[in-house]
């Protein structure tokens, strides 16, 4: 029997003063603190989302595009996936598939890849899915632009279809091979 079982029993048969007494005050349960880690994660969470939408508000569509698909290529430089795979496509999608469960159609034919990212919160750890807003996604197309460029070894478009962020349950990126 747990301590909650116990004390219902206990106030049940009438002795719950009895046993609160002997026992002291019972404190309230609280969730554990956060760690400063996470704390800090969770102001620069809300610093770049507040940041987004300022950016999102005052800049063109297309300036706001440009800038976060840069961030997205410096993010992708840094894991050097693309590079590891670099002409091994096949490789690459296998090693997605394994790791974070994205599903990958390619259309040798006309040079498309689909790229479709497993359901769930976004892979970013830099998104609050509550405030971040949808503008961020374009980090991910530069993501998936400079991925593709390193593993096919030539220029790629990305254009973003789905996104978790807009309210869809996957992400899903079209991307075309020149």
């Amino acid at each position: 029997m747990d301590r909650k079982e116990f004390l219902k029993s206990a106030c049940g048969l009438g002795v719950c003063g009895c046993a609160l007494n002997l026992l002291g005050a019972v404190p309230p349960l609280h969730a554990a603190e956060p760690s400063a880690e996470e704390q800090r994660m969770a102001f620069v969470r809300y610093q770049l989302s507040k940041l987004l939408g300022f950016m999102a508000a005052d800049l063109p569509a297309e300036a706001c595009a440009g800038i976060l698909e840069k961030t997205g290529r410096e993010c992708a430089k840094l894991g050097q996936l693309g590079a590891t795979f670099k002409g091994d496509p096949e490789g690459y999608f296998a090693a997605a598939k394994k790791n974070w469960g994205t599903d990958f159609a390619w259309d040798k034919e006309k040079r498309v890849v689909t790229v479709a990212v497993a359901e769930g919160d976004c892979g970013c750890p830099l998104v609050s899915k509550r405030r971040t807003p949808a503008v961020w996604c374009n980090c991910s197309v530069g993501y998936q632009k400079e991925s593709f460029e390193a593993i096919f070894g030539r220029p790629v478009q990305a254009r973003l279809k789905e996104s978790k962020l807009a309210g869809s349950k996957r992400c899903v990126f079209e991307i075309a091979v020149a």
